[in-house]
């Protein structure tokens, strides 16, 4: 992966480029705003890091000169302009990340990688995968059979970049702008080697089958992935056992429909006014239960029959006609009923829809069971217009030549007729026009011929809905338990864990024992409704944001804006279509999770930020500022308590010699050494640490006497000689400290800054007997 680095300061420059290229990453770097925005113009970047203030152009230009010209390139502003104004202004110029300096490093490439996924897939799973082949980019590690294969960094590259782009193919040329940066003039004949070396290694790992392709006169790409037949099997076996479960949900829905035409007939066979409250309400609970079921199963009409029947036991306003329409809606109910089901629950198996006539329909259709999918196969275009059965979850269109008008025009059709499935076209023309054209009218994939199965299966799969499981908890309420079975079955093979419930006078009890990710409630319901129990969650803050769909078959304006304005973040219309049912719910907890990884993400950047203004940021001791306010409290509680405190002030002796020896880089580090040790040689639940500046340091020891306080800079001297960093410009021959210690019994009356002058006075005169010694001044 390759990364352009835009920042005017050599040395975080220099910081950031060795910490990227150590985690297998090729770095071009820009000075400037003006050379930064040609090479990101000329080059193959992957992501670009960018700073605001800078020499010629400021980022904030190169980023909105970027995406003017098309430049479609993750933009990462890495910037000390930390205001929310600013950050605004960078994500409105077009970055996609705004990271503020000083940054951890691992936060910066945790923030790389973010970005790196966002190109891709964000479902994928960070590990990429080819059959046995494991490359994990967190752990920059290749294993085959879980053995771990050591690869060059460019090696490691080319195989990253190869499997992150499984179908496409790479020149040499492209090879080379992708894994060396633009100071670098590699020939084609190191690709070549390169491509020998990485093949040779993976045989010597045991890789019996070849990963890499030389597409000739082209370049190279990966290679299909074996199959696994063991896996193959399991997910037959696991769609044998859901087609099952579906066929049982058709089963007892068939064999609840007697008894509940049954309570019906009964309530028709007399006059509907002499009826008991009781039977009034059992017969609109039945119609409703109806309703429901009947629309999950395809029985459209039947389920409008139901919903009439049910307004006609709500009004309650009986008369001689209203009897007759009652009598007339369940013969024409019952007439319904007798039809086969049209099954709604989706297809366990994808469905592709091929628009062809050509051979090669036959090979898909052959090999699609190993895939895991069906393919159904239309020739022409009034099949395909008015065909009855499942949506398909992408159609397939070959055409042999150029697109014509009459293909131009059943693209159009299919676009109204399945707005949200993705449709790729197969042809023998590979021109700008086509291309435009086809674009135009929403095809998500242009294969070109000739192409292998293998090819257009891939092509599909890029296409296709994603089904990674997930351990998401949903929850359902309805009323009706056949309608309950029928959406579990639908939603089970997805790996969500599912709770139902039908009986809404226990909801809240279950609600918050299951704490579900989404909430699925029927509108209509008896004892509280699936408008009430919506309001309840929105009542309470913890659950505030829980995602609510309503599953119902009223769709008029009215029961649409009621739903809404109960707080419900979505609603389902019945009959329940699968497809429609498994995307809208794996969309809501998919965005719910990414809502509260990004607040739970502003929490700790705030608790960062607040941790950055307690401390200095190159020694992670506290600052100043935190210094003066842990005194005062201390001062303050232990004076109450009548406890001591003790100060040491401390500095490196001849530090300045040594910066001017070993240079700035070696006395950063120097400091950073030592205040790790003095961490250690001190309580740090207790005591603290902190940087008055320079190699100007202070210890605080709350609840020590000068005694303790003594034995503590012996421990530190003792500790700092161990270290054994060398000085030779100093009097002794590593590195040294000179302490200053006093300490007293905190009084009301008198200020803690006579204490830190009284310690400084000790130290100075350490200073002055030839140091590397310590002085004890009491207050």
């Amino acid at each position: 992966m390759k990364i352009l680095l835009v920042e005017d300061d050599p040395s975080i420059s220099k910081a950031l480029a060795t910490t990227l290229t150590a985690h297998r990453y090729t770095v071009d770097t820009a000075l400037d705003g003006q050379i930064a925005l040609e090479l990101a113009l000329q080059g193959e970047h992957d992501i670009i890091v960018l700073d605001i203030v800078l020499p010629k152009l400021d980022g904030l230009s190169v980023c909105q000169q970027l995406r003017q010209q098309g430049c479609q390139t993750p933009i990462l502003i890495l910037t000390a302009k930390d205001a929310n104004e600013d950050i605004i202004t960078g994500l409105n110029a077009g970055a996609d990340d705004y990271l503020t300096k000083p940054c951890d490093l691992a936060h910066f490439l945790a923030r790389v990688r973010a970005l790196l996924r966002r190109q891709g897939n964000p479902t994928v799973s960070p590990i990429l995968t080819w059959g046995e082949l494991c490359l994990d980019p967190i752990l920059i590690q290749v294993t085959y059979l879980q053995q771990v294969i050591v690869l060059s960094p460019k090696e490691y590259s080319l195989l990253e970049l190869l499997l992150r782009h499984p179908q496409r193919i790479f020149s040499r040329s492209s090879i080379i702008n992708h894994l060396w940066s633009i100071d670098d003039s590699p020939t084609d004949a190191a690709v070549t080697n390169l491509i020998k070396d990485l093949r040779r290694k993976l045989k010597s790992a045991g890789m019996q089958e070849e990963l890499i392709e030389t597409v000739y006169r082209l370049g190279y790409r990966l290679r299909t992935a074996p199959k696994k037949e063991v896996e193959q099997v399991k997910v037959e076996d696991c769609q044998k056992e859901n087609l099952a479960s579906i066929g049982q949900v058709v089963w007892d829905f068939r064999a609840s429909l007697e008894k509940r035409i049954d309570i019906l007939e009964e309530a028709a066979r007399s006059p509907v006014y002499s009826l008991s409250s009781f039977q009034h309400q059992q017969v609109q609970e039945e119609a409703h239960r109806l309703a429901g079921g009947l629309g999950t199963f395809g029985y459209a009409k039947g389920s409008d029959l139901a919903r009439a029947i049910e307004y006609l036991f709500i009004e309650g306003d009986w008369e001689e006609d209203r009897q007759q329409q009652f009598t007339q809606l369940l013969t024409e109910l019952k007439q319904e009923i007798a039809k086969p089901p049209t099954v709604l629950l989706p297809t366990l198996k994808p469905l592709i829809l091929a628009i062809a006539n050509d051979t090669l329909i036959a090979e898909l259709q052959q090999a699609a069971p190993h895939r895991g999918w069906q393919v159904e196969v239309v020739c022409d275009r009034s099949d395909v217009l008015h065909r009855n059965g499942n949506t398909p979850s992408v159609i397939f269109m070959s055409i042999n030549h150029a697109v014509p008008d009459c293909g131009l025009m059943l693209l159009q059709e299919l676009k109204i007729q399945f707005p949200t499935t993705p449709i790729l076209i197969l042809t023998t023309q590979d021109s700008l026009d086509s291309r435009v054209t086809v674009a135009r009218l929403g095809v998500s994939r242009y294969v070109v011929q000739p192409a292998t199965t293998d090819e257009i299966f891939d092509a599909i799969a890029q296409v296709l809905p994603q089904t990674t499981l997930t351990d998401a908890k949903v929850m359902i309420v309805d009323d009706d338990p056949i309608a309950l079975q029928a959406l579990a079955t639908v939603l089970q093979p997805w790996g969500l864990q599912i709770t139902t419930l039908n009986q809404p006078k226990h909801f809240w009890q279950i609600f918050t024992t299951t704490v579900p990710d989404v909430l699925l409630l029927d509108l209509e319901m008896p004892t509280f409704n699936g408008l009430e129990l919506c309001r309840v969650v929105r009542q309470d803050v913890y659950y505030s944001d829980l995602p609510i769909l309503v599953v119902t078959a009223q769709i008029d304006s009215v029961s649409i804006q009621n739903v809404f304005a109960a707080g419900a973040d979505d609603f389902i219309a019945k009959p329940i279509i699968g497809p429609e049912l498994v995307t809208r719910t794996l969309a809501h907890i998919e965005r719910s999770r990414i809502q509260r990884q990004l607040l739970q993400y502003q929490k700790e950047h705030l608790q960062t930020r607040q941790l950055q203004a307690t401390i200095d940021s190159l020694t992670q001791a506290a600052n100043r500022h935190y210094f003066d306010e842990f005194l005062h409290r201390e001062w303050q509680r232990l004076a109450d308590a009548q406890a001591p405190l003790s100060l040491i002030s401390y500095d490196i002796d001849y530090f300045k010699s040594y910066n001017d020896l070993y240079g700035y880089p070696a006395g950063d580090n120097c400091l950073q050494q030592v205040t790790r040790v003095v961490w250690d040689c001190i309580k740090p639940g207790r005591d603290l640490v902190a940087r008055l500046g320079g190699d100007e340091f202070v210890i605080v020891l709350p609840e020590t006497s000068l005694e303790q306080a003594l034995q503590v800079a012996q421990r530190i001297q003792q500790a700092i000689a161990q270290l054994q960093i060398p000085h030779p410009s100093g009097t002794h021959q590593y590195i040294t400290l000179s302490l200053g210690i006093s300490g007293t019994i905190p009084q009301l009356n008198i200020s803690p800054q006579e204490l830190i002058a009284i310690a400084t006075q000790a130290l100075y005169a350490a200073k002055a007997r030839s140091r590397n010694t310590y002085c004890l001044y009491p207050l």
